[in-house]
């Protein structure tokens, strides 16, 4: 009677707490849908033309995530208003920035996806077109995917409509085939650009390129002349990029054919790349001149190794920025077009919703009181159960200690009490077996039923040897969370006896264990290529007390010899 008036009183307190937190949970939902009411009458002014204009001076600026950021926005504009040029646009501009930070997966993502809102019917889209080829082709070059390279820059050449980027796409495929290995093509596409009257920027770079395609097919081929003669162009017209690019192609030709040659060109290299702050180009140069310079090897690799690690950390820096600005980018996205789903459902929502409230309200009063009840159940049914497995494990322990420790001992009063003589090696050997017999019946106990598989692991392991390999097939963490702790206990115990009769009668140098867990049942094989047993050993005091316990969990226990000699046994217990 006590009892029901507490738990009623419990029951009654519980509920006031609930109805609290039901009234505060309403003025929460009323107070989150006026904050996205408001939300929602926002709007911007920007479309996403302008939006693109906002994100080209950021990049030109040098401030990339922030035009990043620019261009997200303006894709979702683009979407909004249908505009697929400026979607393709803005997509196309988030995966040059994506591949020009490092990231050339998430570049290459974006690049296909504006692929779908492009027309090649439409030469408004023409430009763009070329431009997310283009990109498509520099992803998959730096990925070394040389085919699809190829492939990519093909499809943008149809479209170039003016000799400037039908040289650039020109120039960028006969690399792809340069780079593949196919130098014929690539030399037939750069004398093609040479042969109409490219731009001397275009010029100065196909003439280099050219030298390097003729000197990979053969050799022996001099690339000296294409090589300076590429150089005065871009001294010519001040190309200073263009220049570094000439110095590090000679220096190179000339590393090991005329060292001092290359070490000029190195040491104008690496001049140039300090004054254009160039830290890649600083850094070849500085890898070129470490090898050239002997007496001067070590500072020159001082200042290499800084510098590198300075390079590394900067570019760590900025991808992980950009990787950052990416994952909010997409964030902003799925935002928004959540936001969009609330707004276009809030008309239908609001009839319903003080309907659906108030059954959200019982309902919750209902799976709560539900719950209570359920959980007391549970808890009273949980309690009991460790309670009867407390017991059980007390007089299991008790019933070992009688009938292994203290039988033991009392034969051995008797034996020292009424023989005339001891036979001292035969009464130690009794009491080492007491002791081991023991130290089971202690770690049995204190063992933690969910370790099942490190119980077995370290009876396994104490027999093991180097004369004795034990092999297991089966024994994962599924056994510990499978098998219910009487059963468990049990297991342990009959695999420790199929383990002692191995040790002390099979003489086996290799044993196999095999855990076959099924939907109901739990099977154990044992098998070894010892001598067998005898029958009297067969039927011994072990094997009948294995064969008991596995009797008493409802299980099966087969014992016997195989064909080639060894002992086998097969174990057969239900999991619950």
């Amino acid at each position: 009677m006590h009892g029901f008036v507490y738990f009623r009183r419990k029951l009654e307190k519980l509920k006031r707490h609930l109805t609290f937190l039901l009234l505060l949970l309403i003025v929460l939902l009323y107070s989150c849908q006026k904050s996205q009411d408001k939300t929602s009458e926002k709007s911007t002014d920007l479309t996403a033309d302008s939006l693109i204009n906002v994100a080209d001076r950021l990049w030109d600026k040098g401030r990339l995530d922030s035009a990043f950021l620019v261009y997200a926005q303006a894709r979702e504009s683009a979407a909004k208003s249908k505009d697929s040029l400026n979607l393709a646009n803005a997509l196309i501009s988030m995966g040059i920035l994506a591949n020009d930070q490092g990231d050339s997966f998430n570049g290459q993502e974006y690049a296909l996806e504006a692929t779908q809102y492009l027309n090649r019917n439409d030469k408004k889209h023409h430009r763009s077109i070329i431009a997310n080829l283009n990109n498509l082709g520099v992803t998959a070059y730096d990925l070394k995917k040389y085919d699809d390279a190829i492939d990519f820059y093909s499809q943008a050449i149809p479209l170039a409509n003016d000799t400037a980027h039908l040289h650039i796409a020109k120039n960028n495929l006969a690399n792809a085939y340069r780079q593949k290995g196919n130098y014929a093509m690539a030399i037939k596409l750069y004398e093609e650009i040479l042969n109409n009257t490219p731009s001397p920027q275009n010029k100065a770079r196909t003439m280099t390129n050219l030298a390097k395609a003729q000197l990979m097919r053969n050799q022996n081929f001099n690339p000296i002349p294409l090589y300076l003669s590429a150089l005065q162009i871009r001294k010519n017209i001040n190309d200073e990029w263009g220049k570094n690019s000439s110095y590090s192609h000679l220096a190179d030709y000339y590393l090991y054919r005329v060292p001092d040659s290359s070490l000029y060109y190195s040491r104008l290299m690496y001049e140039l790349a300090v004054a254009l702050k160039n830290p890649d180009n600083e850094l070849e140069a500085l890898a070129k001149l470490t090898e050239l310079e002997p007496k001067n090897h070590l500072n020159l690799f001082r200042r290499y190794r800084k510098l590198d690690d300075s390079l590394s950390s900067a570019r760590n820096v900025a991808k992980n920025q950009f990787a950052l600005i990416r994952y909010q980018t997409e964030k902003y996205k799925i935002n928004t077009l959540r936001l969009e789903r609330e707004n276009e459902q809030k008309k239908s929502q609001i009839d319903k919703r003080n309907t659906l409230l108030a059954i959200a309200i019982l309902a919750i009063l209902l799976i709560s009181l539900t719950a209570i009840v359920v959980y007391k159940q549970r808890k009273r049914r949980l309690t009991e159960h460790a309670e009867k497995q407390i017991r059980d494990s007390k007089l299991k322990t008790s019933k070992e200690i009688h009938d292994v420790v203290a039988n033991g001992l009392y034969r051995m009063m008797s034996e020292v009490e009424y023989s005339e003589s001891i036979d001292k090696p035969k009464f130690v050997g009794q009491l080492e077996k007491l002791y081991h017999q023991s130290r089971q019946i202690s770690h049995a106990v204190s063992a933690n039923p969910q370790d099942f598989v490190e119980r077995l692991e370290e009876l396994i392991h104490a027999f093991s040897s180097s004369e004795t390999k034990i092999i297991t097939v089966g024994l994962d963490e599924k056994l510990n969370t499978s098998v219910s702790v009487p059963v468990k206990d049990e297991i342990v115990l009959a695999v420790q006896e199929l383990l002692v009769n191995m040790n002390k009668y099979s003489s086996a140098s290799q044993v196999a264990l095999r855990f076959i867990l099924q939907e109901d049942e739990l099977e154990i094989r044992y098998r070894d290529n010892g001598i067998g047993l005898s029958g009297d050993k067969k039927d011994g005091i072990g094997i009948r007390n294995t064969e008991s316990r596995i009797a008493a969990i409802n299980g099966h226990f087969i014992f016997g010899n195989h064909g080639n000699g060894g002992v086998q046994a097969v174990i057969k217990v239900p999991l619950t």
